[in-house]
Protein backbone atom coordinates (compact mmCIF):
# COMPACT_ATOMS: atom_id res chain seq x y z
CA UNK A 1 0.00 0.00 0.00
CA UNK A 2 1.66 3.30 -1.10
CA UNK A 3 1.94 5.52 2.00
CA UNK A 4 -0.23 9.28 1.46
CA UNK A 5 -0.47 10.56 4.81
CA UNK A 6 0.62 13.90 5.21
CA UNK A 7 3.13 14.43 8.25
CA UNK A 8 2.12 17.34 10.19
CA UNK A 9 5.10 19.17 10.43
CA UNK A 10 7.30 21.92 9.28
CA UNK A 11 8.78 20.50 6.04
CA UNK A 12 12.45 19.44 7.14
CA UNK A 13 15.24 19.54 4.31
CA UNK A 14 16.57 15.63 3.13
CA UNK A 15 18.05 14.35 -0.16
CA UNK A 16 17.83 11.07 -1.71
CA UNK A 17 21.41 9.28 -1.80
CA UNK A 18 21.97 5.88 -3.66
CA UNK A 19 24.36 4.52 -6.45
CA UNK A 20 22.74 2.18 -9.26
CA UNK A 21 23.90 -1.36 -8.27
CA UNK A 22 25.35 -3.54 -10.60
CA UNK A 23 22.04 -6.30 -9.69
CA UNK A 24 19.72 -4.01 -11.46
CA UNK A 25 20.33 -2.03 -14.95
CA UNK A 26 18.16 0.79 -14.32
CA UNK A 27 17.47 3.51 -11.69
CA UNK A 28 17.38 1.83 -8.50
CA UNK A 29 15.81 4.51 -6.50
CA UNK A 30 12.94 4.34 -9.08
CA UNK A 31 12.62 0.40 -8.93
CA UNK A 32 12.47 0.44 -5.24
CA UNK A 33 10.58 3.32 -4.40
CA UNK A 34 8.45 4.18 -7.31
CA UNK A 35 7.44 7.24 -8.94
CA UNK A 36 4.21 7.22 -6.47
CA UNK A 37 6.26 7.09 -3.34
CA UNK A 38 9.00 9.87 -4.15
CA UNK A 39 5.92 12.35 -5.32
CA UNK A 40 5.01 11.39 -1.83
CA UNK A 41 8.17 12.59 -0.45
CA UNK A 42 8.46 15.15 -2.45
CA UNK A 43 5.25 16.69 -0.99
CA UNK A 44 6.50 15.77 2.84
CA UNK A 45 9.78 17.22 2.53
CA UNK A 46 12.28 19.84 1.15
CA UNK A 47 13.87 17.66 -1.17
CA UNK A 48 17.21 18.69 -2.51
CA UNK A 49 16.87 18.84 -6.26
CA UNK A 50 19.57 16.22 -7.05
CA UNK A 51 20.09 12.50 -6.42
CA UNK A 52 23.33 12.51 -4.56
CA UNK A 53 25.94 9.63 -5.22
CA UNK A 54 29.08 8.29 -4.98
CA UNK A 55 30.06 10.54 -8.34
CA UNK A 56 28.36 13.77 -7.17
CA UNK A 57 28.46 13.91 -3.19
CA UNK A 58 32.00 15.63 -3.40
CA UNK A 59 30.67 18.61 -5.77
CA UNK A 60 27.07 18.72 -4.14
CA UNK A 61 28.75 18.72 -0.32
CA UNK A 62 28.63 21.91 0.17
CA UNK A 63 25.01 22.95 -0.53
CA UNK A 64 24.43 19.35 2.02
CA UNK A 65 24.80 21.32 5.63
CA UNK A 66 21.31 22.00 6.20
CA UNK A 67 20.04 18.24 5.66
CA UNK A 68 18.16 16.59 7.86
CA UNK A 69 17.27 13.12 6.56
CA UNK A 70 18.95 10.94 3.92
CA UNK A 71 16.14 8.67 1.98
CA UNK A 72 18.35 5.69 0.58
CA UNK A 73 18.18 1.82 -0.53
CA UNK A 74 20.37 -0.57 -1.94
CA UNK A 75 23.48 1.16 -3.35
CA UNK A 76 24.34 3.59 -0.44
CA UNK A 77 27.64 4.71 -0.82
CA UNK A 78 29.43 5.54 2.54
CA UNK A 79 30.28 8.18 3.75
CA UNK A 80 33.20 9.36 5.27
CA UNK A 81 33.93 11.39 8.61
CA UNK A 82 34.47 14.31 6.65
CA UNK A 83 31.76 14.31 4.48
CA UNK A 84 29.87 13.28 7.68
CA UNK A 85 31.52 16.43 9.34
CA UNK A 86 30.41 18.71 6.30
CA UNK A 87 26.55 17.64 7.40
CA UNK A 88 26.14 18.85 11.15
CA UNK A 89 22.28 18.90 10.74
CA UNK A 90 22.11 15.33 9.60
CA UNK A 91 19.68 13.20 12.02
CA UNK A 92 18.62 10.16 10.30
CA UNK A 93 18.81 7.89 7.13
CA UNK A 94 15.56 6.01 6.06
CA UNK A 95 17.59 2.85 4.00
CA UNK A 96 14.96 0.52 1.79
CA UNK A 97 17.73 -2.60 2.07
CA UNK A 98 18.40 -4.88 4.26
CA UNK A 99 22.35 -5.23 5.28
CA UNK A 100 23.61 -1.46 6.59
CA UNK A 101 27.16 -2.97 7.56
CA UNK A 102 28.64 -0.88 4.44
CA UNK A 103 27.97 2.20 5.95
CA UNK A 104 26.69 2.59 9.06
CA UNK A 105 29.31 2.32 11.94
CA UNK A 106 30.21 5.89 11.53
CA UNK A 107 26.65 7.38 11.37
CA UNK A 108 25.46 5.33 14.29
CA UNK A 109 28.74 6.72 16.37
CA UNK A 110 27.40 10.16 15.69
CA UNK A 111 24.07 9.39 17.27
CA UNK A 112 22.61 9.27 13.80
CA UNK A 113 19.73 7.40 13.37
CA UNK A 114 19.36 4.37 10.43
CA UNK A 115 15.99 2.96 10.05
CA UNK A 116 16.24 -0.02 7.39
CA UNK A 117 13.86 -2.44 5.84
CA UNK A 118 15.59 -6.02 7.15
CA UNK A 119 12.21 -7.21 8.44
CA UNK A 120 10.17 -5.91 5.38
CA UNK A 121 13.15 -8.20 3.21
CA UNK A 122 13.34 -11.01 4.71
CA UNK A 123 9.64 -11.66 4.67
CA UNK A 124 9.99 -12.88 0.71
CA UNK A 125 12.99 -14.44 1.88
CA UNK A 126 10.94 -16.64 4.23
CA UNK A 127 8.27 -17.28 2.20
CA UNK A 128 10.85 -18.91 -0.77
CA UNK A 129 12.15 -20.91 1.94
CA UNK A 130 8.61 -21.89 3.25
CA UNK A 131 7.52 -23.37 0.09
CA UNK A 132 11.28 -25.16 -0.24
CA UNK A 133 11.00 -26.69 2.86
CA UNK A 134 7.83 -28.10 2.29
CA UNK A 135 8.31 -29.50 -1.00
CA UNK A 136 11.92 -30.85 0.46
CA UNK A 137 9.95 -32.64 3.04
CA UNK A 138 7.76 -34.14 0.44
CA UNK A 139 10.26 -35.09 -1.40
CA UNK A 140 8.89 -33.24 -4.44
CA UNK A 141 12.73 -32.59 -5.74
CA UNK A 142 13.95 -36.21 -6.05
CA UNK A 143 10.48 -37.48 -6.93
CA UNK A 144 10.67 -34.64 -10.53
CA UNK A 145 14.02 -35.75 -11.15
CA UNK A 146 12.93 -39.32 -11.54
CA UNK A 147 10.23 -38.61 -13.42
CA UNK A 148 11.76 -36.70 -15.85
CA UNK A 149 13.47 -39.67 -17.05
CA UNK A 150 10.50 -41.12 -18.59
CA UNK A 151 7.80 -43.06 -17.40
CA UNK A 152 7.48 -44.89 -13.76
CA UNK A 153 6.35 -46.95 -11.60
CA UNK A 154 4.91 -45.38 -8.85
CA UNK A 155 5.92 -48.17 -5.85
CA UNK A 156 9.70 -47.07 -7.39
CA UNK A 157 9.70 -43.39 -7.31
CA UNK A 158 11.27 -41.98 -4.02
CA UNK A 159 8.79 -39.47 -2.23
CA UNK A 160 10.16 -37.64 0.95
CA UNK A 161 9.35 -38.50 4.84
CA UNK A 162 6.25 -35.64 4.58
CA UNK A 163 5.63 -33.12 6.50
CA UNK A 164 4.11 -34.05 9.70
CA UNK A 165 6.70 -34.18 12.88
CA UNK A 166 9.72 -33.95 10.99
CA UNK A 167 12.93 -31.72 11.70
CA UNK A 168 13.67 -29.18 10.28
CA UNK A 169 17.15 -27.23 11.15
CA UNK A 170 18.15 -23.42 10.59
CA UNK A 171 20.90 -22.18 10.94
CA UNK A 172 21.51 -18.82 11.93
CA UNK A 173 18.89 -17.15 13.62
CA UNK A 174 18.05 -13.38 12.53
CA UNK A 175 15.05 -11.40 11.23
CA UNK A 176 14.68 -14.33 8.43
CA UNK A 177 14.97 -17.21 10.14
CA UNK A 178 12.07 -15.74 12.75
CA UNK A 179 9.97 -14.73 10.34
CA UNK A 180 10.18 -18.54 8.76
CA UNK A 181 9.60 -19.99 12.27
CA UNK A 182 6.39 -18.48 12.38
CA UNK A 183 5.10 -19.51 8.76
CA UNK A 184 6.78 -23.22 9.59
CA UNK A 185 4.27 -23.10 12.77
CA UNK A 186 0.87 -24.30 10.98
CA UNK A 187 2.57 -27.68 9.76
CA UNK A 188 3.43 -29.22 12.91
CA UNK A 189 7.77 -29.95 12.52
CA UNK A 190 10.08 -29.98 14.83
CA UNK A 191 12.47 -26.44 14.76
CA UNK A 192 15.90 -27.01 15.58
CA UNK A 193 18.52 -23.88 15.40
CA UNK A 194 21.95 -23.35 15.80
CA UNK A 195 23.08 -19.52 16.80
CA UNK A 196 26.29 -18.08 18.04
CA UNK A 197 23.94 -15.42 19.92
CA UNK A 198 21.06 -17.22 21.80
CA UNK A 199 21.37 -18.95 24.65
CA UNK A 200 19.47 -22.09 24.95
CA UNK A 201 16.96 -20.59 27.37
CA UNK A 202 13.52 -22.44 27.63
CA UNK A 203 11.58 -19.33 28.08
CA UNK A 204 13.38 -17.60 24.80
CA UNK A 205 13.36 -21.49 22.94
CA UNK A 206 9.14 -21.29 23.76
CA UNK A 207 9.00 -17.28 22.55
CA UNK A 208 11.01 -18.65 19.62
CA UNK A 209 9.34 -21.36 18.78
CA UNK A 210 12.40 -23.56 18.52
CA UNK A 211 12.68 -26.84 20.20
CA UNK A 212 16.60 -26.10 20.90
CA UNK A 213 20.01 -24.80 19.63
CA UNK A 214 22.27 -27.00 18.45
CA UNK A 215 25.77 -26.89 16.50
CA UNK A 216 26.12 -27.33 13.10
CA UNK A 217 27.07 -30.80 12.81
CA UNK A 218 23.94 -31.92 15.05
CA UNK A 219 21.72 -29.43 12.95
CA UNK A 220 23.20 -31.36 9.66
CA UNK A 221 22.97 -34.90 11.14
CA UNK A 222 19.57 -34.63 12.51
CA UNK A 223 17.37 -32.96 10.46
CA UNK A 224 15.68 -33.82 7.35
CA UNK A 225 16.13 -30.05 6.07
CA UNK A 226 18.61 -27.54 6.60
CA UNK A 227 18.07 -23.62 5.71
CA UNK A 228 21.37 -21.87 5.88
CA UNK A 229 20.71 -17.63 7.10
CA UNK A 230 24.19 -17.18 8.42
CA UNK A 231 24.83 -13.28 8.16
CA UNK A 232 27.21 -11.76 6.09
CA UNK A 233 29.94 -12.17 7.89
CA UNK A 234 33.90 -12.82 7.17
CA UNK A 235 33.99 -15.14 10.37
CA UNK A 236 31.41 -16.89 8.30
CA UNK A 237 32.77 -18.25 5.18
CA UNK A 238 33.23 -21.78 4.24
CA UNK A 239 31.58 -22.67 7.94
CA UNK A 240 29.50 -25.24 6.13
CA UNK A 241 31.96 -28.21 5.06
CA UNK A 242 32.09 -31.31 3.75
CA UNK A 243 31.63 -33.47 6.58
CA UNK A 244 28.57 -31.53 7.17
CA UNK A 245 27.36 -32.87 3.95
CA UNK A 246 28.39 -36.10 4.44
CA UNK A 247 26.46 -36.46 7.63
CA UNK A 248 23.02 -35.51 6.01
CA UNK A 249 20.20 -38.35 6.33
CA UNK A 250 19.41 -40.17 3.70
CA UNK A 251 17.48 -38.13 1.42
CA UNK A 252 17.89 -34.50 3.26
CA UNK A 253 17.90 -31.19 1.69
CA UNK A 254 19.99 -28.18 2.11
CA UNK A 255 18.87 -24.88 1.19
CA UNK A 256 20.96 -21.78 1.15
CA UNK A 257 19.91 -18.15 0.84
CA UNK A 258 22.29 -17.20 3.37
CA UNK A 259 25.93 -16.32 1.18
CA UNK A 260 27.55 -18.47 -0.97
CA UNK A 261 31.43 -18.44 0.50
CA UNK A 262 29.21 -19.73 3.49
CA UNK A 263 30.05 -23.38 2.23
CA UNK A 264 32.81 -25.32 1.14
CA UNK A 265 31.41 -25.61 -2.13
CA UNK A 266 34.28 -28.00 -3.98
CA UNK A 267 33.69 -30.04 -0.53
CA UNK A 268 29.53 -29.99 -1.14
CA UNK A 269 29.78 -31.07 -4.77
CA UNK A 270 32.12 -33.77 -3.63
CA UNK A 271 29.72 -35.07 -1.37
CA UNK A 272 26.28 -34.28 -3.69
CA UNK A 273 28.63 -36.40 -6.42
CA UNK A 274 28.93 -39.59 -4.08
CA UNK A 275 25.15 -38.81 -2.50
CA UNK A 276 22.34 -38.44 -4.98
CA UNK A 277 19.78 -38.95 -2.61
CA UNK A 278 20.51 -35.48 -1.13
CA UNK A 279 19.47 -32.32 -2.91
CA UNK A 280 20.69 -28.67 -2.64
CA UNK A 281 18.57 -25.84 -3.36
CA UNK A 282 20.67 -22.74 -3.83
CA UNK A 283 19.39 -19.50 -4.75
CA UNK A 284 23.46 -17.71 -3.84
CA UNK A 285 26.26 -19.46 -5.02
CA UNK A 286 30.10 -18.09 -4.60
CA UNK A 287 31.22 -16.39 -7.21
CA UNK A 288 27.58 -15.74 -8.02
CA UNK A 289 26.82 -16.97 -10.93
CA UNK A 290 29.18 -19.48 -10.87
CA UNK A 291 32.30 -20.16 -13.28
CA UNK A 292 31.52 -21.65 -16.49
CA UNK A 293 32.52 -24.88 -16.20
CA UNK A 294 31.50 -25.32 -12.68
CA UNK A 295 29.88 -29.25 -11.67
CA UNK A 296 26.71 -27.27 -10.11
CA UNK A 297 25.61 -26.40 -13.84
CA UNK A 298 25.44 -30.00 -14.07
CA UNK A 299 24.64 -32.32 -10.81
CA UNK A 300 21.23 -33.58 -11.13
CA UNK A 301 21.19 -33.46 -7.37
CA UNK A 302 21.58 -29.41 -7.58
CA UNK A 303 19.01 -26.64 -8.38
CA UNK A 304 19.92 -22.97 -8.60
CA UNK A 305 18.22 -19.96 -8.39
CA UNK A 306 19.37 -16.61 -9.26
CA UNK A 307 19.47 -14.84 -5.99
CA UNK A 308 15.38 -14.50 -6.29
CA UNK A 309 14.80 -15.20 -2.64
CA UNK A 310 14.91 -12.03 -1.42
CA UNK A 311 12.41 -8.80 -2.74
CA UNK A 312 11.97 -8.90 -6.13
CA UNK A 313 9.73 -6.47 -8.33
CA UNK A 314 6.54 -5.84 -6.55
CA UNK A 315 7.73 -6.99 -3.68
CA UNK A 316 10.66 -4.20 -3.47
CA UNK A 317 7.41 -1.20 -2.69
CA UNK A 318 7.18 -3.04 0.58
CA UNK A 319 10.49 -2.29 1.86
CA UNK A 320 10.12 1.08 1.12
CA UNK A 321 7.09 1.57 2.94
CA UNK A 322 8.50 0.34 6.21
CA UNK A 323 11.37 2.77 6.03
CA UNK A 324 8.68 5.85 5.29
CA UNK A 325 6.42 4.66 7.83
CA UNK A 326 9.54 4.82 9.86
CA UNK A 327 10.14 8.50 8.49
CA UNK A 328 6.27 9.40 9.98
CA UNK A 329 6.95 8.53 12.96
CA UNK A 330 9.91 10.05 13.22
CA UNK A 331 8.80 13.10 12.29
CA UNK A 332 5.70 12.57 14.85
CA UNK A 333 8.50 11.79 17.57
CA UNK A 334 6.97 8.45 17.98
CA UNK A 335 9.00 5.18 17.96
CA UNK A 336 10.83 3.81 15.44
CA UNK A 337 10.16 0.06 14.94
CA UNK A 338 13.15 -0.19 12.45
CA UNK A 339 16.20 1.11 13.65
CA UNK A 340 19.28 -0.18 14.16
CA UNK A 341 20.41 -1.12 17.67
CA UNK A 342 24.38 -0.01 17.77
CA UNK A 343 25.36 -2.87 20.02
CA UNK A 344 23.81 -5.14 17.70
CA UNK A 345 25.32 -4.26 14.58
CA UNK A 346 28.25 -6.59 14.85
CA UNK A 347 25.87 -9.78 14.66
CA UNK A 348 23.87 -8.04 11.44
CA UNK A 349 24.06 -9.50 8.16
Amino acid sequence: MIITEVPPMKKIKAAIIADNVAFYNGDIVQYVYGAKRIRTIRSWVDLYPIRINSENLEKELPNLNDIEVLFSCWGMPPVNERQLNAMPNLKAVFYAGGSVNAFAKPMLERGIVICNAALANAIPVAEFCLAQILLACKGAYSNSRHCSLGPWNQSNAPVGQGIYGETIALIGIGAISRYLVKLLKPFNLRIIAHSNYLTNNQEEMRFLRISGLVSIEEAFSQAYVISNHLADKPGNKKIITREHFASMRYGATFINTGRGAQVDEPGMIEVLKQRPDLTALLDVQYPEPPVENSELYSLPNVHMTSHIAGSINDEVGRMADFVLSDFLSYVNHEPLLNAINPHELPARA
